[in-house]
């Protein structure tokens, strides 16, 4: 009877006693790839002040996102199996996509990128096995892409890359997996701003352009291309943590030369048909790309190759200006002259008396 009665204890005991079959992981979090749309330039200024916010932070750890239809984990997060029975579970067996089935022993992660399918189940002292349950998730390890592009080509002159206020700079991050969560930049390589579309650097001086980009798993990329191009023309991918760019934003200097004095009587410009006329232009930065002129406000500037002459009586006019190689333009100079093709006329006269 004794005997019994302790059985009977021990069964209710046991009837108490369980654990939880369970995955320990974050809670999905919703979201979309971002999107980039190009703004007016005032949107885009209030819309800098605003991003103006928290930098990027980047903590080695585990991160798990859930956009709908897939979870994504990196390999930081650890899958934890617990079971839970009515009498005493013997262990716990799990597989990974088609592999050797394994005994559970302690949390575990999977270093592998791309999807997998863990299949899991518990068996109980006494044979009993569960049906075979199944978790697919997708590790992610890599960082998004990040590609920095120009409205207008971006020149390596000597040991300077250059741009001006004129250009606006685009940056792109594509992350074929958990997908893109923020893209940051700075022009001092120490404060960043959200972008949020197009930019330009109106200063000038020189800068450095940084880039960084997180996906939604902590993946973190702060290297990024750009293209550029040298003196040649030749296109240039350059690829690094930091870009070096000079903002040139001064025009050339232009002037129009004779190479004969020109007489100047009452205010105005008098020269021979024999003066020659040259234009020249200087820039400091990124130096001269072409010098335009134009000949008594005819037509439309043309390129300037050689001296220039006038033949014809009367007045004329030169106008010229010059482009450097980052698209600042001069102001128009000019130069007026009378040129006089007519010889003086002489005539003699008899005198008789003194």
């Amino acid at each position: 009877m004794l005997k019994r009665l302790m059985i009977v204890l021990l069964c209710l005991g046991v009837a108490i006693l369980f654990t939880d079959l369970s995955f320990s992981q974050d809670e999905p979090v919703t979201g979309e790839d971002k999107k980039v749309e190009e703004k007016s330039d005032e949107d885009l200024k209030e819309a800098k002040k605003e991003a103006e916010v928290e930098p990027i932070k980047v903590v080695a750890e585990a991160k798990v996102y859930f956009d709908g239809k897939t979870t994504f984990v990196n390999s930081q997060v650890q899958f934890k199996l617990t079971s839970k029975d009515n009498l005493f579970t013997d262990k716990i067996e799990y597989k990974i996509n088609e592999g050797e089935v394994k005994v559970y022993e302690g949390p575990f992660s999977l270093a592998d990128e791309g999807t997998h399918l863990i299949a899991y189940y518990s068996i109980d002292k006494i044979g009993n096995i569960e049906d075979a349950k199944s978790y697919k998730v997708t590790v992610d390890n890599t960082p998004p892409a990040i590609t920095v592009s120009s409205n207008k080509p971006v020149l390596k002159i000597n040991d300077k890359t250059y741009i001006s206020k004129d250009f606006k700079l685009s940056i792109e991050a594509k992350d074929t997996s958990s997908g893109v969560n923020k893209i940051e930049y700075s022009v001092n390589g120490t404060n960043y701003s959200e972008y949020v579309g197009p930019f330009s650097i109106p200063a000038s001086g020189e800068f450095d352009l940084k880039v960084r980009a997180l996906d939604n798993v902590n993946n973190l990329n702060e290297k990024f291309m750009m293209k550029i191009f040298d003196e040649a023309g030749n296109p240039v991918e350059l690829t690094d943590e930091s870009v070096k760019l000079s903002s040139d934003n001064v025009a050339p200097a232009v002037e129009i030369k004779a190479d004969k004095e020109i007489k100047e009587i009452d205010a105005k410009k008098y020269a021979s048909s024999d003066v020659k006329y040259t234009i020249a232009a200087t820039d400091a930065d990124s130096g001269v790309d072409a010098i335009l002129y134009r000949i008594d406000g005819r037509g439309d500037f043309n390129t300037y190759a050689k001296e220039i002459v006038f033949k014809t009586n009367g007045e004329h006019k030169i106008e010229a200006k010059a482009v450097d190689k980052v698209g600042n333009t001069s102001s128009v100079a000019s130069l007026v002259v009378y040129v006089d093709i007519i010889p003086p006329e002489t005539t003699i006269d008899t005198v008789t008396k003194k």
